[in-house]
């Protein structure tokens, strides 16, 4: 099939209302259309008509002249978890292995230039930081979750998306100099693991592993712990615990379905 036969099977309306669903997040949980148009591109007729298409459908909730996500978009995410089946083959590994190092395990992608949080461990008493949830976006360029991901790009993709991306400078201790972060991600390709210190939250050193091979869908695991928790050789053990989590996640089959 050409590119343009594939256009002729979009319905580009349907995209427009998906991309109002997509400028909702935790810094802006709540717009007018104004603004929800300026974020999306779109002029305010066609951002006007989305949004209320997506109130009606219970997407959206309109208090006066803001609007808000509803809880119904969780069904959308339910039905992917549910398909691939997270509860029965992701959820309890990543339990285990939270249990096991004390700290929360998270499960990430790739997605439009930022890290897609996929599933996150339920510990009792692990270290908590921003308290991200699945479904979350963090930054790509200052986390280790980012820097793996992208060291499982070849080194052009992985650079295409550095040039591409906004580098702000989270902490004292971020890198703002594209050719360092470069280096730093050529670095996690050739050792298999990535360690930030501080880089996007103060005090706070994050890990990750690669989950997919080669060719799939760049998939990793991760963690983070404070700079004290993870001293005297505690840094190893988690890598190390990590290594094992990705190798059991691996075996479920979750990649494939990504």
């Amino acid at each position: 099939m050409t590119k343009t036969e594939q256009d002729r099977n979009i319905s580009s309306s349907f995209a427009k209302g998906l991309s109002v669903l997509a400028v909702f997040d935790a810094e802006t949980p709540s717009m007018t259309l104004a603004e929800i148009a300026r974020r999306t591109g779109q002029d305010r007729a066609t951002a006007r008509r989305g949004a209320l298409t997506l109130v009606q459908a219970g997407y959206l909730r309109q208090q006066g002249r803001m609007l808000s996500l509803t809880p119904r978009v969780l069904a959308l995410a339910g039905g992917f978890l549910q398909a691939n089946q997270f509860g029965r083959r992701v959820q309890p590994v990543l339990n285990h292995h939270a249990r096991k190092l004390e700290t929360e395990v998270t499960l990430a992608i790739l997605d439009q230039g930022r890290v897609l949080l996929l599933a996150q461990s339920t510990t009792e008493h692990g270290p908590v930081t921003y308290g991200f949830t699945a479904g979350a976006h963090i930054p790509l360029v200052h986390t280790s979750l980012g820097r793996m991901l992208m060291a499982c790009l070849p080194a052009e993709e992985a650079a295409d998306l550095i040039n591409a991306a906004e580098i702000p400078q989270h902490t004292e201790h971020s890198l703002t100099r594209p050719d360092a972060i470069l280096e730093q991600i050529e670095q996690a390709r050739t050792q298999g693991y990535s360690v930030t210190d501080s880089e996007f939250e103060p005090g706070i050193i994050g890990y990750a592993v690669p989950l997919s091979r080669p060719g799939q869908t760049p998939v990793v695991v991760g963690s983070s712990a404070p700079r004290g928790h993870a001293a005297g050789g505690q840094s190893e053990r988690l890598l190390q615990g990590l290594q094992i989590c990705a190798a059991e996640l691996r075996q479920t089959g979750v990649v494939e379905g990504l």
